[in-house]
């Protein structure tokens, strides 16, 4: 079921990313592929002919990916699994977006072939903040049940005995329920939907996609503070009921997300497809393999998002060049992540006895628990379920902070896949331990209780 469930966690970053390129081929504000296009261009035998051979090679390239993300359901431990998917992620992430970026450089040329660029270029066609005109809001109240929702673990984990942790972890849901209610307003500081010389239509093409991506961000609030509620009250029912929740809020939001991108097109482009002005904004020279925004001219750091979804950065702003950086570092990152992950689960935990102290050990992290502060001791066969506070919670390896039911919030290092398992009281906290070797536990075990 963890397989299944992490498989969907990762698989559907590539659905995803098919359809939102895929889509690009349909005009969207006079832009085809990313490249800025005349009206008479978009029935163009040749414009045609390359949108087909992007079609062709997007499902060339995606039926493959796809067959790969399959063997990671037939594994046996997390790990494994964890490190077949951070490695797969990256041709899942490059590989469309390449096939993306070699048609519109080819569409680019044609355009260049068949001067097809615009008189305006991308010099300003009218007052900007002439056309956009006040828009109603939401009232920011109807964000605040969600965000005080998702206050609600933080403060009883604080109030909870050596729950710290926990409280940080459901912190961040307080940061995206706040963070949604940001982006709300930060759509109202966007640019203008401009396409040419027409400021009614400029306000029109403004106020569609406002008011989409405004009942997005409400309802992402809504849905983020559901969902904290949800996990703080399955926290104790175990792994798979966490990713099983995580992995439908996800795919919830995602799905809402592209239906009110695709909405927002739709509706733009009844609005645009009548109009033949021959003066409209042309960027493309200020879109990287139009992808990225890079126009130091532009004072904005987030714009409307050409491929994809929402806002795009502008990584001409210094703080556009951090961002990127950032992004690229933890997409980067995430093979390295698995591995770790996957090396973790392989290495063993050791039991080391000495004449003062026992020491639980796993690479580099270790509970040393010294012998004249010990007040019981027991040997267990069976552990009792378990569900991490914090730490790490894989199929062969528990090491962190745990509730264990019969036991209270625990210190755990051990494989609970290999019993017996030690029990062990020591200074007011509670250690469940034990050796990859079942025969140096329950030597431990002797030893100690001989003493």
């Amino acid at each position: 079921m963890i397989n299944i469930i992490l498989a969907a966690c990762f698989a559907i970053i590539l659905p995803i990313e098919y359809f939102m390129l895929r889509n690009t081929v349909k005009p969207k504000k006079n832009i085809i592929l990313g490249v800025t296009l005349p009206q008479i261009a978009h029935n163009d035998r040749e414009t045609k002919k390359i949108c087909g051979s992007f079609a062709k090679w997007l499902n060339i390239v995606t039926l493959p990916l796809l067959l790969l993300a399959i063997p990671p359901l037939f594994m046996q431990t997390m790990g494994a699994v964890m490190m077949w998917y951070t490695i797969w992620v990256l041709p899942a992430i490059i590989a469309p977006t390449a096939v993306f970026a070699i048609h519109r450089r080819k569409l680019m040329t044609l355009k260049r072939a068949k001067s097809w660029s615009s008189a305006a270029g991308s010099r300003a066609l009218v007052d900007i903040k002439a056309a956009a005109l006040p828009q109603k809001k939401i009232n920011g109240l109807w964000f605040l049940p969600p965000l005080i929702a998702s206050l609600i673990p933080v403060v009883h984990s604080l109030t909870a005995p050596l729950e710290w942790e926990l409280a940080l972890i459901h912190a961040i849901f307080v940061f995206m329920t706040g963070a949604f209610w940001l982006c709300y307003y930060l759509i109202f500081r966007l640019r203008t939907e401009v396409l040419n010389e027409n400021i009614t239509l400029t306000m029109a093409l403004t106020r569609v996609r406002r008011y989409n991506w405004g009942k997005f961000w409400l309802a992402a609030s809504w849905l983020t503070g559901v969902y904290s509620l949800l996990l703080w009250a399955f926290f104790e029912s175990g792994e798979a009921v966490i990713l099983a929740i995580s992995l439908g809020y996800t795919i919830i939001l995602l799905v809402f997300a592209l239906q009110t991108e695709f909405a927002a097109r739709a509706a733009q482009q009844k609005l645009t497809a009548a109009d033949t002005g021959e003066l409209y904004l042309d960027e493309d020279d200020y879109w990287l393999l139009g992808l990225l925004y890079y126009n130091p001219n532009d004072r904005h750091l987030l714009v409307n998002q050409r491929i994809g979804t929402n806002m795009s950065l502008n990584v001409a702003s210094p703080a556009g060049k951090i961002l990127m950086i950032l992004s690229v570092l933890c997409i980067a990152a995430l093979p390295f992540f698995g591995m770790w992950i996957w090396a973790e689960e392989r290495t063993p935990t050791r039991l080391i006895l000495s004449e003062t102290a026992l020491t639980a050990r796993h690479t580099t992290d270790r509970y040393v628990i010294r012998l004249d502060t010990i007040e019981s001791v027991k040997l267990i066969e069976i552990l009792p379920r378990a569900s991490r506070v914090a730490g790490t919670g894989l199929t062969n390896l528990y090491k962190g902070r745990f509730r264990v039911e019969g036991f209270g919030t625990s210190r755990l290092c051990l494989h609970p896949q290999n019993p017996p398992f030690l029990v062990i009281r020591s200074g007011g906290n509670t250690y469940i331990i034990n050796d990859a070797d079942s025969g140096v536990t329950r030597n431990v075990y002797t030893i100690k209780t001989a003493r």
